[in-house]
């Protein structure tokens, strides 16, 4: 196999962890260059010896077999896989904000310039969400999607559902690092949507934005104690849709807990599929961007919204 050498764009928890794994694992990877856009943020996980770091845009300009952005954000990452795109590089992401604004202008590109597009930890962290998806997708079956697909609001809401209160489960969720100091993007179901969008947009072949999805968060949602409540994210081929909804005790949607993302997957005539498992954390997402990669070894070039080529 020839080694694939790749540049990378972010050197956070994931990208860190995905270091360490080029460096350590089997496959033939040579890391040729990295970006750190906040370089003072790095500084408890050291830099790779000997690994030239640069400007984002000179990874996504520079000459080489895939870009891999972990840096998050919409608007620089969309120049960024535009460049690399337009090159012919294959463009390797877990950015779910991008894909699910601009996810169909990217695969375009993808298939014009005989390029790839891959992001699967982009859902579900280390749960090969979209692969399943993809992969019954074939039979044309599909006929509805419904999950547990955002841990901070399960967190939380498992909490409200034992007597506390949204405001003192919030914080006791940012304590635990389960929230950001300014947690709109899950509260409010935004992150849950755009992992929705995607996930549709996989299982019937024509891409979702963000935008299709209708959208009611937990903000300031009030929660009796013994209630079990679920923010649940659900599409069919005609409507996607995330909204806090009480669930059954004992139901698989009502025992995901903690970081654990759920997937069912409704397919006509062939019984509900499920997967489950933790849907955050450096380690399992730095490992579906290994397998992306992997497959990119492999000589595939596969084009998320687009099929492989």
């Amino acid at each position: 196999m020839a080694r694939l050498r790749i540049g990378l764009i972010g050197w956070g928890t994931v990208g860190s962890a995905l270091g360490r794994l080029v460096a350590a694992g089997p496959l033939p990877l040579e890391l040729a260059c990295l970006a750190v856009r906040h370089p003072a943020a790095a500084r408890g996980m050291p830099l790779p010896d000997g690994v030239a770091v640069v400007a984002p845009d000179d990874v996504a300009a520079a000459r080489l077999d895939a870009v891999v952005e972990l840096a998050g954000g919409i608007e620089e990452p969309l120049g960024w896989a535009r460049t690399a795109l337009a090159a012919g590089t294959a463009y390797v992401t877990a950015n779910k904000a991008l894909l699910a604004n601009h996810g169909d202008e990217l695969s375009t590109l993808a298939r014009q310039n005989d390029s790839a597009l891959l992001a699967s930890a982009s859902v579900g962290g280390g749960v090969p969400m979209l692969e399943i998806v993809r992969h019954l997708a074939a039979t044309r079956a599909i006929g509805r999607l419904r999950g547990v697909l955002n841990a901070t609001t399960t967190y939380m809401l498992s909490a409200m559902g034992e007597g506390m209160t949204y405001g003192d489960a919030l914080r006791e969720a940012q304590t635990a690092g389960y929230a950001e100091a300014d947690p709109s993007l899950d509260v409010d179901g935004r992150d849950a949507a755009q992992k929705l969008a995607i996930l549709a947009s996989e299982a019937w072949g024509a891409w979702r934005s963000e935008s299709q999805v209708e959208r009611h968060g937990i903000r300031g949602l009030e929660v009796s104690e013994g209630q079990v409540i679920r923010l649940v994210a659900e599409a069919s081929e005609e409507r996607l849709a995330v909204t806090p909804q009480e669930v059954e005790p004992g139901t698989p949607l009502a025992a995901t807990a903690g970081i654990d993302n759920l997937l069912e997957i409704d397919v006509r005539a062939g019984g509900i599929f499920r997967i489950s498992g933790p849907g955050a954390g450096g380690r399992v997402s730095a490992g579906a961007v290994y397998a992306d990669l992997a497959r990119l070894v492999a000589g595939e070039r596969p084009i998320l919204f687009g099929g492989s080529a």
